[in-house]
């Protein structure tokens, strides 16, 4: 038969084919999945676990505070403290950590915590528990496709992880945190529920070259980490016990890539640079950068017709690049074009939220409000806008992406919640989430300004609202006054 086994022989073949197979399947079995180029075993008794309690404000009942929720996140001892990220110890009110070799957890305190770019520092409560280890260092930015581990305690089991991949980008991104954009990297190294606030290493120096934060929620096996640059920001910045914060320039850029709009202004064939449309109120450049100039270099960097600068050779990257990495009160050197003329300016570099709706959550602040006959008045921050779901109301939508400035106001004042009583009989949920735009004739741009607007001593009957789509609310001051504490016991309303 073509191709079979005959007689003994045939049988002693198969058997011993059979044998090989099954060794080679062994082999493969034993063959380790992950070989490194440094040995990390040390780096890795310096990579703690965290056990965190936390306790958030209610957003509906901003008097009150959510019931508390446990975590896990990863750690690693750094020559300050420990290093983790922000979110890992967001609204924490018990920390305890789990040290190499030591038979109890033992807790610690938060030092020092920057959400923007979701990095913080903590301690032992007790100092002389601190194992001896030695404290991880960092290396520099990473290269594209630089081999990286990534070390941490991600859910599914309790011995520590480790786990390889490569630098796949790196460029200013979105911090899911925060939601504000800085400099991230992008790996395919597994960053899994739990390895946040772990440290990522080179696999060629062994040193880290960032700090684990978040993966994609598309999925796909793609992670990011904290780089070096932005760690050491962080660090410096709290050398004085106090956070600064990362800076922001304040001017928003319209692309010139278009021939006839850079004629429009000016540019000569030789020059290329971004065009300012918008300046915030209050920021780094108000008052020195006017609307049309247009920005040709930082600190003696070009910015390209598309508004980014070059990085490393042929590259571009995001102009936050030369900004992330300065410190508050810092001073950086523009070229301008202006009216077709170049102006050197010199920008001392602030920290400013750019928008009337903060593009960052009030983390841990007791949420500001001002309650008055039911009605719950509240300044919108992103905490308020995710307890109303996954749809925005349209009066607080039309404001998102407002710069400080473009309107009369500092932050969006809405009625929040009606807590049903006569003396609100019929407004219900047809007034909520609208902009309040005057009270007894005061224009209201600040919560603050509610309280004033009510305590008017004047003779007036009624107390008028009135909102953005032209709605009046009139509340009758006596009934209010009679109603009020006992709406406020009704309802467990606090100060």
């Amino acid at each position: 038969m073509a191709g079979g086994y005959r007689g003994d022989e045939g049988r002693k073949t198969m058997i011993v084919s059979r044998l090989l197979g099954l060794w080679s399947i062994l082999v493969l079995v034993w063959i380790p999945s992950t070989v490194f180029a440094v040995d990390l075993s040390e780096a890795g008794k310096a990579v703690v676990k965290l056990f965190v309690t936390h306790q958030s404000w209610d957003m509906k009942q901003p008097w009150t505070k959510n019931r508390s929720i446990k975590s896990t996140c990863t750690g690693f001892f750094v020559e300050q403290g420990i290093l983790t990220n922000a979110h890992c110890v967001t609204d924490s009110t018990y920390i305890q950590i789990e040290l190499p070799g030591m038979p109890d957890k033992v807790e610690a305190v938060r030092k020092a915590v920057n959400h923007q770019i979701d990095l913080a520092l903590i301690e032992l409560k007790d100092p002389s528990q601190r194992p001896d280890v030695t404290p991880i260092e960092f290396d520099n930015l990473p290269e594209l496709r630089d081999k990286v581990v990534t070390v941490g305690y991600p859910t599914g089991g309790r011995q520590v992880s480790y786990t390889e991949g490569v630098v796949s980008r790196i460029d200013i991104m979105g911090y899911a945190h925060s939601g504000v954009n800085s400099l991230m990297v992008q790996t395919d190294a597994a960053i899994n529920v739990g390895n946040s606030g772990g440290p990522v290493f080179s696999d060629s120096t062994g040193a880290s070259i960032g700090v684990a934060t978040q993966r994609s929620r598309n999925g796909g096996g793609i992670g990011y980490f904290i780089p070096t640059p932005v760690i050491k920001q962080f660090l410096t910045d709290i050398e004085d016990g106090r956070v600064d914060g990362v800076p922001v320039l304040g001017a928003f850029l319209q692309p010139m890539e278009n021939p006839a709009l850079r004629a429009s202004v000016g540019m000569k064939d030789d020059q290329s640079g971004a065009s300012t449309l918008v300046i915030a109120e209050g920021s780094s450049v108000s008052g020195i950068m006017d609307p049309r100039d247009v920005l040709l270099s930082i600190d003696g960097h070009q910015l390209y017709n598309d508004g980014r600068v070059p990085f490393r050779g042929d590259g571009k990257i995001g102009l936050g690049y030369h900004i992330v990495t300065h410190q508050v009160g810092d001073r950086v050197k523009l070229e301008i074009l202006r009216k077709g003329k170049k102006k050197k300016l010199t920008v001392p570099l602030k920290e400013l939220d750019l928008y009337i709706i903060p593009a960052m959550p009030e983390f841990e602040t007791k949420p500001r409000y001002y309650e008055v006959g039911g009605m719950v008045f509240r300044a919108v921050e992103k905490r308020y806008i995710h307890s109303l779901g996954k749809s925005t109301p349209g009066g607080i939508n039309e404001y998102m992406g407002v710069i400080r400035g473009e309107e009369d106001i500092d932050e969006l004042v809405v009625i929040g919640t009606i807590f049903e009583a006569s003396v609100n009989k019929g407004y219900g949920g047809f007034v909520k989430n609208i902009r309040v735009k005057t009270i007894n004739g005061q224009v209201i741009k600040r919560l603050e300004d509610v309280k004033k607007a009510f305590d008017v001593k004047n003779k007036r009957k009624y107390d008028e609202i009135i909102l953005s789509n032209r709605t009046r609310v009139v509340l009758d001051r006596k009934q209010v006054n009679e109603e009020q504490a006992g709406i406020r016991e009704r309802y467990d309303i606090g100060d």
